[in-house]
């Protein structure tokens, strides 16, 4: 009886946990401006958040950031860095 009553509410607090932690995710590619080239190993963070990412070698990348969007600042060695609102969107692309 005691197992079982634990395995509920630990169940319970996974689903309230899942309910509460609503969010998007946003999705994109970054590029050089001159050259037009992907950008691999760009830094994507959400301002104001320790929540980032790294786009891969086709400069593509996806983040998860809360219903209320925000900004994401892009960085990158060598490059001006870069703050975009998300505004309403799914996709953000960005040369740098």
């Amino acid at each position: 009886m005691r197992r079982i009553l634990l395995v509920s509410l630990l169940m319970l607090t996974v689903i309230a946990t899942d309910a509460w932690a609503q969010g998007r995710t946003i999705t994109g590619a970054v590029s050089s401006m001159e050259e037009g080239d992907p950008l691999p190993g760009v830094n994507v963070v959400l301002q104001g958040t320790a929540t980032g990412t790294v786009t891969d070698v086709n400069g593509n990348y996806s983040i998860n950031v809360p219903n209320d969007g925000g900004a994401l600042i892009f960085t990158f060695i060598g490059y001006t860095s870069e703050t975009v609102e998300i505004g309403n969107r799914n996709v953000v692309d960005v040369s740098l």
